[in-house]
């Protein structure tokens, strides 16, 4: 059993300023807040990709692409950042339990198709979602999704299918986290 005690959970309006809030705040950015995180990271703009379709029509976003949010905001405060993806789904498991029994909490982008704690009408083949995952009891990770109200879990089987979902940015398993502590 690992636990990152020190790990609070605080909802947010998006998945990856709340992430990026989430995880800078345990690593002592007390201070930061979603909308600050949404604004350091650069995370609006407007794209339209013709050439890339989804449900039969061209993909567009009004945001930046996965990661890029915590990449930017750690930059522009200082924090050295580390992010890993994985060729095997062992490997992955294994560096994440090495992380999480060292006590480090961490980022993960996943896909939400088979998230099994989001509503049904909620899942659909998108592969650029953050979580924290900061623990793990037995067969349970502890998961703290930021558009979620309250911590959940998945099994190893549930969190394994949604890092190393298949199609459009998948995933690969990647996970990252602040590489240091503020003072």
């Amino acid at each position: 059993m690992c636990m990152n005690n020190e790990f609070k959970h605080l909802q947010a309006a998006h998945c990856e300023n709340g992430v990026t809030t989430n995880l800078l705040r345990s690593a002592g950015a007390e201070q930061l807040t979603e909308p600050l995180s949404f604004g350091i990271g650069s995370g609006l703009f407007y794209v339209q990709l013709p050439f890339l379709k989804i449900n039969n029509g061209p993909a567009i976003a009004f945001r930046t692409m996965p990661g890029l949010i915590f990449k930017r905001t750690c930059n522009a405060l200082g924090i050295p950042v580390a992010r890993k993806k994985f060729t095997s789904q062992e490997a992955g498991k294994r560096y994440l339990d090495e992380c999480l029994d060292a006590g480090r909490a961490v980022g993960a982008q996943v896909g939400v198709y088979y998230l099994t704690y989001f509503p049904k009408e909620y899942r659909f083949h998108f592969n650029a979602h953050n979580m924290i995952v900061f623990g793990k009891e037995e067969d349970k990770y502890m998961i703290s999704d930021p558009v979620m109200e309250t911590v959940t879990s998945l099994t190893d089987y549930e969190l394994q299918r949604v890092r190393f979902a298949k199609g459009a940015f998948a995933p690969r398993g990647q996970i990252y986290y602040p590489k240091e502590k503020r003072s």
